[in-house]
C-alpha cells in the first residue's frame, strides 16, 4: 500500500533507532516522519523544513541517541533538528557545492561525517 501519496521522489529513508518510526528525505525540500507500525501512517502535522533538496540525492542521518536529525542540503550546509519536536536547532556550513550525504560516527556521539556533490568528504567534531 502507498503511504506517501505526494508528487515527490524520495531519495533517502532511514529507520529511527529506538522508535517505531521512519523518515523520508522529499525532493519537496522537507523530511517526513512515518509510524513504522501497521497502518504506516504519514504524520501530518510535524516534518522537518529549512533544508533544500531541490533533486539532489540528499542523504539523512539519525545520532547514535536517536535524538537529533542531521541532513545534508542543496546549499552545501549540513541542517540538525531536534527529532521530537521538529526544531531546527543549528546548522554548519560543510561545502560549496551540495551536501548528499551525512553519517554519525557509530561510536563517538560528537563526530559526523559529510560528503559534498564534487566527491570531497569532510569529518566535523
Amino acid at each position: 500500500s502507498q503511504v506517501y501519496t505526494e508528487a515527490f521522489t524520495c531519495p533517502c529513508v532511514r529507520y529511527h533507532p529506538y522508535e517505531a518510526s521512519f523518515v523520508a528525505q522529499s525532493n519537496g525540500n522537507y523530511i517526513a516522519i512515518f509510524s513504522a507500525r501497521p497502518p504506516f501512517k504519514l504524520n501530518r502535522y510535524r516534518r522537518f523544513e529549512g533544508h533544500g533538496v531541490w533533486g539532489f540525492p540528499i542523504k539523512c542521518s539519525f545520532s547514535l541517541s536517536g535524538r537529533e536529525l542531521a541532513s545534508g542540503s542543496s546549499d552545501g550546509c549540513i541542517y540538525f533538528y531536534d527529532y521530537k519536536s521538529s526544531r531546527f536547532l543549528r546548522k554548519i556550513e560543510a561545502f560549496k557545492e551540495a551536501c548528499t550525504c551525512v553519517a554519525y560516527h557509530p561510536v563517538l556521539p560528537n563526530v559526523i561525517a559529510a560528503c559534498g556533490w564534487t566527491g570531497e568528504i569532510s569529518v566535523f567534531e
